[in-house]
């Protein structure tokens, strides 16, 4: 008899999953801050709560395509509701976009460092992913991109502000890229945080190739309830519908969605948070010798603690014995030390400034 392994396609068998181990590790870890996962660490609002205990009553019930969200949410990019798909968390909305496009073979255009996430799920659904690093200053080769670009390349990844590195991709640079015709995956999951607050939706009318991936996960603050959503022509959206599952997201869900966008003014208090902090956590890291915090237009910051002669691995138990989660960068070819923390509440900030300025003392004394 064959081992079931016999039976596993390929790609499957050949992939490496994405690590979400560090989740485990925080939910079992209740006691040391969380500021490794670029979650909004302001807590939902009330207006959300009270419509969570709404929407349980109708729990009995599944949900439909979210018909009032989509509106509002196509609305308020300039476009309608058929413009817009709904994804549990930008996760869902990756898988279901590689899954139109990318067949076992096909090749996928990443840049490097980027939202692992991209490549793990080019790799499950049998894609090749084309790895372009990104330049010294972590800026986007767009020339290479371009020149990496066969027959055979079916998607484009794009993120801006980029993860991990907080950089934004320049429009001009997007248009030479959005000139190829190849599809195109531009993630502004982080773009209601920058300091000025730049969409390229827009150009979805004239390159209708393009889609623009958003999520409730970072500005709004609702990681937990997994609520992403793509921006496309009507075209792309109704492909998107038939591979993604139906039902994908939660009548909750939903409903603390809708909760959220009534509520602008606990949006701009998350943005507040969010600005406010990075700047507060690059100037402090920045007044330390030979280390750097990277300019951001995020909600997480990444740090070059190379002088320190530690590995990103090392500092992170280190600064965990100190009650604080980060995320070591060493999967994203960077080099040693470099880390990613993420923007809190200025409390939050505060201790992680301290335990680190602390941790640096302890490392220089031995």
């Amino acid at each position: 008899m064959k081992s079931f392994e016999a039976y596993i396609v390929p790609w499957v068998k050949n992939s490496e999953p994405y690590s979400a181990k560090h989740m485990d590790v925080a939910w079992e870890n209740p006691e040391v801050l969380r500021m490794m996962s670029n979650e909004n660490l302001v807590p939902p609002s009330k207006r959300v709560i009270e419509a969570l205990t709404k929407a349980a009553i109708q729990g009995n019930l599944y949900p439909g395509s979210g018909p009032e969200l989509r509106k509002i949410l196509g609305e308020k990019a300039g476009l309608t509701a058929d413009n817009v798909v709904l994804g549990n968390g930008s996760t869902d909305i990756i898988n279901f976009v590689i899954g139109t496009f990318v067949g076992p073979g096909d090749e996928v255009i990443l840049p490097d460092p980027t939202f692992s996430m991209y490549k793990s799920r080019v790799l499950i659904n049998g894609g090749i992913p084309v790895i372009i690093p990104t330049s010294v200053e972590y800026k986007f080769e767009v020339e290479k991109m371009i020149a990496a670009v066969t027959e055979k390349t079916k998607l484009i990844f794009l993120c801006s502000p980029n993860n991990p590195t907080g950089t934004l991709m320049p429009e001009e640079d997007l248009i030479k890229i959005l000139e190829l015709g190849v599809p195109v995956f531009f993630d502004e999951a982080y773009y209601e945080l920058q300091d000025e607050v730049i969409t390229r939706v827009g150009l979805i009318k004239k390159y209708p190739h393009m889609v623009v991936n958003r999520t409730f996960s970072k500005a709004y603050g609702l990681a937990g309830f997994r609520l992403g959503y793509v921006l496309c022509d009507e075209r792309l959206a109704n492909y998107f519908n038939r591979v993604k599952i139906p039902w994908n997201v939660s009548l909750p869900t939903i409903a603390a969605a809708l909760a959220e966008l009534e509520d602008e003014a606990d949006l701009e208090r998350k943005r507040k948070v969010v600005i406010d902090g990075r700047l507060y956590i690059q100037e402090e890291i920045n007044k330390l010798p030979g280390i750097y915090a990277f300019p951001s237009q995020g909600n997480f910051v990444l740090i070059d603690a190379g002088i320190l002669d530690k590995t990103a691995l090392e500092l992170r138990d280190l600064m965990v014995k100190k009650g604080i989660f980060i995320r070591p960068m060493s999967g994203h070819n960077i080099g040693k030390g470099f880390f990613r923390v993420t923007v809190g509440q200025e409390d939050e900030n505060k201790k992680f400034i301290e335990a680190f300025s602390e941790l640096v003392e302890e490392i220089k004394k031995g």
